[in-house]
């Protein structure tokens, strides 16, 4: 389901878009290992979430992308000035492919998950602007603008992962006008 939707009918046919979810703690064991994985290359991990059609709150799986970020900033490094670091990019084809699949077996993707390398698991200006189809900075500090939402009926999860290992996890949601935090429990 595209940007443009109505919230009302995404939400009651994707009740994961609300966040309150229940992640079990080997989907979270994937998003971990993937952020560690991350921060010894030196790059962002990506990737979803997945869980059954019929408990809409449930996520039981994680799948990592790949992070196209470093190859996009070595063809382009004017267009795509931030490094794999502090971006992530995916092949969207095959990201909606997965959504179309997932929801075609009963299994629809539900959340949307990248890690921050030696910050904080905020939402950041690009993540806003990008995730909700709005316009990015053309710079490093530039000026972002908000777009009309998600193009997927998704929740977002950012992962702080540090020297240490992984700080944090936080889940976001698009609220019609902006993204704001959620709650999620991680369960066994």
């Amino acid at each position: 389901m595209r940007a443009g939707c109505g919230a009302a009918k995404v939400s009651a046919v994707s009740p994961w878009v609300r966040g309150g979810l229940r992640i079990q703690r080997a989907a979270i064991d994937v998003v971990e290992r993937d952020a560690r994985r991350g921060y010894t290359l030196d790059e962002e991990a990506c990737g979803y979430l997945t869980g059954p059609g019929d408990d809409g709150l449930f996520v039981d799986e994680a799948v990592p992308l790949v992070n196209l970020a470093a190859k996009l900033h070595a063809l382009d490094p004017v267009t795509y000035f931030r490094s794999a670091r502090s971006y992530f990019a995916f092949n969207e084809k095959r990201f909606d492919d997965a959504v179309r699949a997932g929801a075609e077996s009963a299994r629809p993707v539900k959340v949307l998950y990248h890690s921050h390398l030696d910050k904080g698991a905020y939402f950041s200006p690009t993540d806003r602007a990008v995730m909700s189809l709005g316009e990015p900075p053309v710079h490093e500090g530039g000026a972002v603008q908000l777009g009309a939402g998600p193009a997927w009926p998704l929740a977002f999860l950012v992962t702080s992962v540090r020297a240490l290992g992984v700080d944090e996890h936080r889940l976001f949601v698009w609220d019609g006008s902006d993204f704001a935090e959620s709650s999620f429990a991680v369960v066994p």
